[in-house]
């Protein structure tokens, strides 16, 4: 082993069908580039990997020399943990490989393709099944999956986890494993239920998985919006709730609180909250379930008849965070009660006071078929009796307004705290108190257990938040520690 750094790197080059990148080079500088302009950690050299050969050589290569390393799928870690400072970024993107079983209606896919390649090879090669993907096309596969997933179509399907039927997953040794529900092995058995919820970047790294295909009921999906003055938030929110909770499993209901454009002037944002429908059914009848919404009058209503990854492309693209700077919370809203008066007012008094009109809230419809009783030990996601799950995204332009925004969404989140029950791992936060019972509940332990079995002490696959970590954030004195923000690794790794 040479103990010469350059050399290092020139071998390790030299063994890859991928490619190293360095610093300085154009490709480096489009991997660091993820969906956060707050994050830009830079690692000592990116690995761009074209194979799983390539992937066990980064591995043992960054052991070998001392590293620590990252993964990136696609690039829309919440907290940038796909990056890391000084280190090495494994990036999954050259892998993009897809095959679909048509006797099965299964596709299996390599890790480094985003849900937008996804839906163009089904729609190219297996229409009209669709998969339970991500309702924003250039997110990866990893996070998504390995975190539970929701998509437009989950009250009908499940998570995305849930349609996960093998996964290839390569571990800190090296090897790679073949992980289903009835695997030979039991750490296979037990990685297969961990990767299915317990989060991306903790047990090794996801190379390939078969995703179960579904057939729906229509070509199109019913989608669109309903947007009313947030002024009238205390009249039409309850009665969203209510009817929310009526609904079909094939109808999703998610909503909105932000700015839309005035249609009599689109230069002039209304605060507004909207409610984005998704049916997954006739067109016809989706419009009937509907009507309870529309007969309350909103001032603007955007109804459509497209294929579902149409849609996605279209209210994905409004999630984007891109070169401006963005902090994410998220918490669970129980059925019962679901949204409160006090709950309403205070989304109403935070976004009056929101530093930046960039700023929303949007939350995800559950329940359904992700409450099934048969999905509920298939994987440790915790959060499936909740009705809907709650993200608040601070998005501000000028990296100086950072204190103001993110504390600004702190003191959001820390006032809907008491109606919250638990947090999704997928909108990991730095800031979330008891963060890791918040995102697990009571699997965590078993999560730890596997995660020493998969990757024994001292671990390989470790960041500020992996399941092992002991990190807790100080929160309770102002001005607030920003630090956990500015790191992807705890200061002592």
């Amino acid at each position: 082993m040479t103990t010469d750094p350059h050399a290092a790197v020139a071998n390790l080059a030299r063994r890859l069908s991928g490619y190293v990148c360095e610093p300085g080079s154009a490709e480096y500088a489009k991997v660091v580039a993820i969906d956060n302009g707050r994050t830009r950690t830079p690692p000592a050299l990116v690995v761009r990997a074209n194979s799983y050969a390539d992937v066990r050589e980064a591995i043992l290569f960054a052991q070998d020399r001392g590293l620590p390393m990252t993964v990136r799928g696609g690039g829309h870690s919440a907290a940038g943990y796909c990056l890391n400072r000084g280190g090495i970024v494994l990036d999954l993107g050259l892998m993009r490989g897809m095959t679909l079983d048509k006797g099965k209606d299964q596709l299996t896919v390599q890790l480094g393709a985003t849900w937008a390649d996804v839906y163009g090879y089904v729609d190219r090669s297996a229409r009209p099944l669709i998969p339970v993907g991500g309702g924003c096309l250039p997110v990866g596969l990893p996070g998504f999956l390995q975190g539970g997933g929701y998509s437009f179509v989950s009250r009908s399907y499940g998570l995305g986890s849930d349609n996960v039927t093998r996964i290839r997953l390569v571990t800190s040794d090296g090897e790679m494993h073949t992980l289903t529900a009835d695997a030979k092995e039991k750490l296979d058995r037990d990685l297969f239920w961990a990767c299915r919820g317990g989060g991306g970047g903790n047990f090794g790294v996801a190379v390939e998985v078969t995703l179960q295909l579904h057939r729906p009921p229509a070509a199109t999906v019913l989608g669109g919006g309903l947007s009313f003055p947030l002024e009238r938030a205390e009249e039409v929110i309850p009665a969203y709730d209510a009817w929310a909770k009526k609904l079909p499993d094939a109808f999703a209901a998610y909503g909105y609180v932000g700015h839309d454009p005035d249609p009599a002037e689109p230069t002039r944002m209304i605060p507004s909250f909207r409610i984005t429908p998704v049916y997954n059914g006739a067109y016809a009848d989706g419009i009937a379930h509907l009507q309870p919404m529309l007969k309350l009058n909103p001032f603007d209503v955007r109804l459509y008849s497209v294929p579902l990854p149409t849609l996605e492309m279209a209210i994905g693209r409004s999630t984007l965070v891109g070169d401006r700077n963005a902090y994410i919370r998220s918490g669970m809203i129980e059925e019962k009660p679901g949204w409160t008066t006090d709950m309403i007012k205070a989304v109403q008094k935070a976004m009056a006071a929101s530093p930046s009109k960039e700023s929303f809230v949007v939350w995800t419809h559950g329940r359904g078929k992700v409450n099934d009783k048969s999905l509920a030990g298939q994987g440790p996601y915790p959060h499936r009796d909740k009705l809907f799950v709650f993200e608040l995204k601070s998005i501000w332009g000028d990296p100086a307004d950072t204190r103001a925004n993110v504390e600004w969404a702190f003191d959001f989140g820390e006032a809907l705290k008491k109606d919250f029950h638990g947090a999704y791992v997928n909108y990991i936060d730095p800031l979330q108190q008891d963060w890791a019972k918040a995102y697990y509940g009571s699997n965590l332990e078993r999560l730890r257990e596997i995660k020493k079995a998969a990757d024994p002490d001292p671990a390989f696959f470790t960041f500020q938040q992996s399941v092992d970590s002991a990190f807790e954030p100080d929160v309770k004195n102002r001005p607030l520690d920003l630090a956990p923000l500015n790191r992807t690794l705890l200061p002592s790794s």
